[in-house]
């Protein structure tokens, strides 16, 4: 079992929650030699965290720990209908008798000792993580009120909305906390968490497979451009696309702002090929309710990116055309044939939006409601690009000799990532 090796980021993170909570040890904790490291009953505290450096335990330590005041499902849901009183962009989603029936049903719902500690340790110590876990329940329990989903199916939507990003206290917060864009070798320890959510699910709960399938799937595109494994709709979790198009939307509605409508709806819409259609219907009809519909403001630099992004988008397919064609490793040529149709599908999208066509004859300078759809399409085609630079280079990466792959791609890498193998 990979969570025997005490993970040092969840450590840390556990050790930092006994200094405000009564953390301790609901069982002897040993080393896998049958050492005893810590006794069943004492609090947690630093000299624990000494003691597991280096070491691997008889069995993870997370089942060895209870913290007083754990959250309950029932902790989350109450603090969900405060979260729906305090922002109006929520009203919408969950303040109707379908949801509120949903989080009610939600309340009695178990959750393992094990993710109890790491969800108190969220809520204590994350208020924006904890914060993005709220939102992205309470629009599962909209999505839930006006879709057809069994009662069973229910209590997997929410639960897997509950801990879809519970593998992020496993990675080191420098990354996920970074203020400048990371590097794709950097953003490789960020994509693991849905993976480490679903192992820990695995192995340290008796919760049914299917909510860690839609945990380890929540950040996957129905056309397979998302992460970590580039699933396509056919291997895809129904409730997975489910979480994933409420997690895209939560991110837009906590970075707040004007035009929160307009860039969910762009979001969600540019390359149609992503998310549930059903699921974006729904919440686009619940945003359109809201009073939230100031344009975003445009800007002349969104202007001058705008006249080069689809020069640089038919660039990379160029390129990507050029590895399947030159044939010279049968993986390179199939990793990068699946990156030409995510391709193909966001050129498309860019054109049928008619504002580069705008921005080429500067019609868009003038008119500040193209402006601003110009701004939101760049921001969302330049995230695809990066997104799918990173995509690549795990791939490469994942390969058995990644010295021989990675050359064959890192022009396509360079060209989606930033540009610089634009000629």
């Amino acid at each position: 079992m990979i969570f025997n090796t005490p993970n040092p980021h969840c450590v840390e993170r556990i050790v930092r929650l006994s200094e405000s909570k009564v953390v301790s040890a609901s069982d002897d904790i040993y080393d896998d030699r049958g050492f005893k490291l810590w006794a069943r009953g004492n609090p947690v505290s630093r000299d624990l965290q000494e003691k597991l450096v280096r070491r691997k335990l008889a069995k993870p330590l997370e089942s060895s720990l209870i913290v007083d005041g754990a959250v309950t499902f029932a902790d989350v849901v109450a603090d969900c209908l405060q979260l729906i009183k305090e922002q109006s962009l929520l009203a919408p989603f969950a303040d109707n008798a379908g949801a509120r029936a949903v989080l009610s049903s939600a309340s009695s719902l178990p959750i393992s000792s094990s993710l109890r500690l790491l969800l108190t340790s969220t809520r204590e110590d994350h208020a924006q993580s904890y914060l993005h876990v709220l939102h992205v329940v309470c629009i599962c329990a909209g999505l839930a009120a006006k879709l057809p989903i069994s009662t069973g199916d229910t209590q997997v939507l929410m639960t897997a909305a509950l801990l879809h990003d519970i593998g992020e206290l496993y990675i080191n917060p420098e990354y996920l906390c970074s203020s400048r864009r990371l590097e794709p070798h950097e953003w490789k320890h960020v994509v693991s968490h849905p993976r480490i959510g679903q192992l820990l699910i695995q192995e340290l709960t008796t919760l049914p497979p299917a909510v860690g399938q839609c945990v380890a799937q929540h950040h996957e595109r129905l056309d397979g451009s998302g992460y970590p494994a580039q699933v396509t709709a056919d291997r895809l979790h129904r409730f997975s696309a489910w979480i994933a198009a409420a997690d895209a939307t939560t991110a837009i509605l906590i970075r707040g702002g004007a035009g929160v409508a307009a860039r969910v709806a762009m979001a969600l819409r540019i390359v149609p090929e992503e998310y549930d259609r059903g699921v974006v219907s729904v919440i686009h009809q619940a945003l359109h309710q809201s009073d939230n519909d100031t344009s975003d403001v445009g800007d002349c630099d969104c202007a001058k990116r705008a006249t080069g992004i689809l020069d640089r988008l038919d660039q990379s397919l160029r390129e990507a055309r050029a590895i399947v064609a030159n044939n010279e490793h049968a993986f390179a040529v199939k990793i990068v044939d699946a990156m030409e149709t995510v391709l193909n599908n966001l050129a498309k999208s860019l054109r049928s939006t008619g504002v580069l066509d705008a921005a080429s004859l500067g019609d868009a300078m003038s008119d500040p409601e193209l402006l601003s759809e110009m701004c939101l399409v760049v921001r969302e085609v330049e995230w695809r690009l990066r997104n799918l630079a990173r995509n690549l280079f795990l791939r490469a990466e994942s390969h058995e000799d990644p010295a021989t792959i990675m050359p064959l791609v890192s022009g396509l890498i360079a060209i989606m990532d930033d540009g610089s193998g634009v000629t």
